[in-house]
């Protein structure tokens, strides 16, 4: 019995001693890779079970492991997920450091509205990522200003340096004539107009994506045959709280010199030669007292101030992940009557409630209060300063002459009414029609993420997108209304709603086979209002509300809504990272379709070899990445420009009829209206080598047909046009982009990039089987086989030197003396730049750092309107005229580019300027102090100095005010601006 016994418990103790072996504690330390701080509240767990533990006040950790485990996981809200081999090392005292998201996330795309996040390299379609440094720290109010020569085959555009502008953007050539070309946007995974662009702090954004191909953007469907920009702010980071505070001061003068214009003498010398035998008895007088005024110096400022505050908290706290900001911009504009104030909060949170639901709020709110001249926009109106500035008279003084009585005098006060040029003063005129715009602006989404099983991930969000936006105008009652003044209010409120629901599925086979399923529903609703009343009669300058008017002005309204639901799936396949499969499919309707084509249904298809991954590759060690792509696909476009709410319905309109109010068809119904298509090939390759160069060149195919266009209709059916579906067009072209490390050292660092875009666009059909189409007036003519925005001009030859008459060719190429327009031809010179780009550099040396951004569009032609009037000999007594009028023709022999007094100008091509250009776009140099020495100090972490400068050098053949104006010309515009700041960054 005794030996059963003993036989009993040496049983036991050995399968004791057997378990004891068969496991063990690991412990270590989890820290921050940032600061070395311990990282608390930090995920331990053991790969493929529920086991697993959380790190402590000071970031330790102990957990039992078998002997059998081989990986622990190791993950914290806004760091990146680390793995570690623990059957290769030590089990006890591991340190492992994590980085913030924001470090990898070159690595990393948030693909926007649709799935979870991918890296890049396992993207199939044709994606850029534009990390933040960016974009921030620019003093431009409109961040997306920034992205210019950044992406191959984006083109971004800042027509105009008035503080408020927006900016155009196309995304691989002219998609439609006359529909959108801009791409959609997305801000968190919510859809946004370019106008809320202004609106955004771009301290707060983390990234820029943008969405070339197919692949990558059919899953949008019907908005995205323009591409996508997909806009991401930032995440809470990090282990413990960081508080940054950033300001910045600068200034801002006009981009490019302005037209030369003549000085009194000059004037008078030419004005002689013109009209020898006019009345020039006031100039003398004028000349004689050495007045010669330099009007775009008094119109224009050189020193327009520009300030901007942010400041921001953000980290990390029981599984909750904040980012929290705000800021004041104020930027003066260099024209009169000209700035914009921006005040943004922005509070960014997600928490992690349980193991499978997840919450989130993204909200952004902004006011912005500005003020724009009413007449900056009227092009030729001479109270437009830009055009003024040109037109006016040198011997018109702004100021008022005083006699000392000596023989002598003295400017005096400022002139409200230029008695020479018969104009009022404009600084006078502003004074006294004082506008106000503000818009307050609110944008943000939430989202409710459950993942009830292993792989599946269901997400719900509701996304606004909102702004009040109220202008108040006023004449105050003056001399130069008769002391009647007048006032105007309007209000304009609209919103876009979008609600998207989404299932996804990831699962795999031996780790070999990689999938995902995707399928989702969205409904965007959209609604605008917006109300006018106008007053006339106010007398007083203190009482200037509508109801101080005596004659009130009929009331503005309207009511604008639309809808649009869709239903998408997409499936991601692929197999040892090696060979992938990318599908998707969509189905929009939209209300603003006839009722017979609401529904329209895209897809793609699209495909990726990882070559480096395969076994005859490995031995390639000089080659870090190489892989093959194609895509094909569908998408859609129902921008209509002018952006209608009703374009299929037969509307109607009020008016006025033999004394009484009567209403009648002011649109065509058109039944079967509905989406412009868009089929899109595209085939890319890309690699790494040498560990330093990156290189990927991409080409594509883009047929857009079913165009939306304003058909034109014979007069006699009582409207003059209505839209149709009518037309296609291609663009075709390629892309490169490379980088090079030149340097990669812990010390120093310096890297070279650059990007380059051809696109060549054709019309290929047009309406009612027509070949051709001319814009009257305009210089534009639509033609099948050519180019849309190819100049439509009579082509201007030169001067005859024996008698100073103006050469033209007529259509067959015979050069005469006589102009037709029916000489216009296509002269080759198109309005869109074929060829796009930029290049940079950024070189770091211990704290100091350099980044230089460069831009540039080439084949770009523009028409300079201002030069008809300032180089025109009929407007020789009315405006000043450039200093190039002095070369004009008046001897035989001569040989000069500018006709005789007697020779007419004409619209023609030698108005067509080059306005090819190439642009030091954003220079930053900044230097940040060494840590050692700012430990001391113990509660900063970091501070940075820095210097930025905006639009400093530009190259370019164009003569009018800016090379960048993104029309088929340019008159009268505010010009682009060149900004200089410094500023200072502090985080705590």
């Amino acid at each position: 019995m005794k030996l059963k016994v003993m036989f009993l418990f040496a049983c036991l103790f050995l399968s004791i001693g057997i378990a004891i072996a068969q496991s063990s504690n690991a412990t270590g330390r989890v820290l921050s890779a940032e600061d070395n701080e311990p990282i608390v509240g930090a995920t331990v767990q053991i790969e493929g079970t529920d086991t697993g533990t959380i790190t402590d006040l000071d970031g330790k950790f102990t957990i039992n492991v078998p002997s059998s485990a081989q990986i622990l996981v190791i993950s914290f809200i806004g760091m990146e997920t680390q793995k570690i081999n623990i059957k290769e090392k030590n089990r006890t005292d591991l340190t492992i450091k994590l980085k913030p998201t924001a470090e990898v996330l070159d690595e990393v795309l948030v693909t926007g509205t649709y799935g979870s996040a991918k890296k890049l390299g396992s993207i199939v379609g044709s994606v850029v990522a534009i990390r933040s440094d960016k974009i921030e720290n620019r003093p431009s109010a409109n961040f997306a200003d920034a992205l210019q020569g950044q992406v191959a085959g984006l083109q971004v555009y800042t027509s105009s340096g008035e503080p408020s502008e927006g900016v155009s953007m196309r995304l691989r050539g002219i998609g439609s004539i006359n529909s959108s070309n801009e791409p959609l946007f997305i801000l968190d995974g919510s859809p946004i107009s370019g106008g809320a662009f202004t609106a955004i702090n771009p301290s707060d954004i983390e990234n820029v994506t943008v969405l070339k191909d197919a692949s990558s953007t059919s899953i949008y469907g019907s908005r995205a045959a323009n591409g996508v920009v997909v806009i991401t702010t930032k995440r809470g980071r990090g282990a413990k709280p960081t508080v940054s505070i950033k300001g910045q001061y600068g200034f801002s003068e006009p981009a490019l010199p302005t037209t030369r214009m003549m000085t009194t003498s000059q004037y008078y010398d030419l004005w002689k030669t013109i009209s020898p035998n006019a009345d020039f008895s006031i100039i003398r007088k004028y000349m004689d007292m050495g007045i010669s005024t330099d009007w775009q110096s008094y119109l224009m400022k050189d020193n327009a101030p520009t300030w901007q505050l942010d400041t921001s908290i953000t980290g990390v706290a029981n599984n909750t992940n904040y980012f929290i900001s705000a800021s004041h911009y104020d930027q003066d504009g260099v024209e009169p009557a000209s700035g914009m104030r921006r005040e943004t909060l922005r509070s960014n949170i997600d928490t992690k409630v349980f193991d499978w639901l997840r919450v989130g709020v993204n909200l952004g709110l902004s006011y912005e209060d500005y003020e724009t001249n009413n007449f900056a926009t009227k092009g030729n109106n001479p109270y437009n300063v830009a055009t003024l500035s040109r037109w006016a008279l040198p011997w018109e003084t702004p100021y008022k002459i005083v006699d000392d009585g000596n023989g002598k005098w003295h400017y005096g006060d400022r002139k409200d009414f230029f008695d020479v040029l018969g104009l009022w003063n404009p600084y006078y005129l502003l004074e006294n029609q004082p506008g106000q715009k503000n818009k307050l602006r609110l944008y943000g989404n939430m989202f409710e993420e459950l993942t009830p099983v292993k792989g599946l991930t269901l997400r719900a969000s509701q996304a606004l997108d909102a702004f009040d936006y109220r202008y108040r105008y006023r004449q105050l009652p003056a001399a130069f209304n008769n002391n009647s003044g007048s006032a105007s209010e309007t209000f304009q409120r609209y919103s876009s709603m979008t609600f998207t629901n989404t299932a996804e599925y990831k699962f795999d086979v031996n780790k070999v086979h990689n999938a995902t399923i995707l399928i989702g529903q969205e409904a965007i609703i959209y609604d605008g209002s917006a109300f006018g009343a106008s007053v006339s009669g106010i007398t007083d300058d203190r009482l200037t509300l509508l109801s101080h008017g005596t004659t009130p002005q009929n009331p503005t309204a309207s009511i604008q809504k639309k809808v649009m639901n869709s239903y998408f799936a997409r499936g991601e396949y692929n197999y040892a990272e090696k060979y992938y499969l990318d599908l998707s499919f969509r189905t929009d309707g939209s209300s603003v379709f006839g009722k017979n084509n609401r529904w329209a249904s895209f897809f793609s298809v699209g495909a990726m070899w990882n070559i480096k991954k395969e076994n005859f590759m490995q031995s390639a060690e000089w080659l870090n990445e190489l892989s093959l792509k194609a895509s094909y696909g569908t998408t859609g476009n129902s921008a209509f420009s002018g952006d209608p709410y009703y374009p299929s319905l037969g509307l109607v309109e009020v008016g006025k009829y033999q004394g009484g109010s009567a209403f009648g068809i002011s649109s065509v119904q058109n039944d079967d209206l509905t989406w412009e298509k868009q089929k899109s090939l595209n085939i890319g390759i890309s690699t790494r080598m040498f560990n330093r160069l990156d290189l990927s060149v991409d080409f594509y195919n883009k047929v857009t047909s079913d165009m939306l266009m304003t058909i034109p209709y014979s007069y006699t059916t009582g409207h003059g046009s209505g839209w149709g579906n009518i037309g296609s067009m291609y663009n075709r072209g390629f892309e490169v982009s490379v980088q090079y490390e030149l340097f990669n050292t812990k010390d120093f660092y310096w890297s070279i990039a650059g990007n380059i875009n051809y696109n060549k666009n054709q019309i290929t059909e047009l309406f009612g089987g027509r070949s051709e189409y001319v814009l009257p007036n305009t210089g534009i003519k639509y033609q099948v086989g050519e180019s849309l925005g190819d100049f439509y001009y009579v082509r201007w030859v030169g001067v005859d030197p024996e008698d100073g008459q103006q050469i033209w060719l007529d259509d067959k190429g015979n050069e005469t003396k006589e102009y037709s327009d029916n000489y216009a031809v296509f002269t080759g010179k198109n309005q869109y730049a074929p060829w796009s780009g930029g290049f940079n550099t950024r070189l770091s040396w211990k704290g100091f750092s350099v980044d230089a951004n460069f831009s540039f569009m080439l084949g770009k032609y523009l028409i300079d309107n201002d030069r008809y009037f300032v180089e025109n000999p009929n407007f020789v007594g009315q405006f000043n005229q450039s200093v190039e009028m002095a070369n004009m023709w008046t001897t035989p022999g001569q040989i000069t580019d500018i006709p005789a007094a007697n020779s007419t100008r004409q619209f023609d091509t030698h108005l067509l300027e080059n306005a090819s250009f190439m642009r030091l776009k954003n220079l930053t140099i900044s230097y940040s102090f060494p840590e050692s020495l700012l430990s001391k100090a113990g509660f900063i972490k970091g501070v940075r100095i820095f210097g930025v400068g905006r639009n400093l050098w530009t190259v370019t053949q164009y003569k009018g005010a800016d090379p960048e104006i993104d029309s088929n010309l340019q008159l009268g515009k505010y010009p682009n601006t060149r900004q200089f700041a410094v500023g200072a960054e502090l985080t705590f």
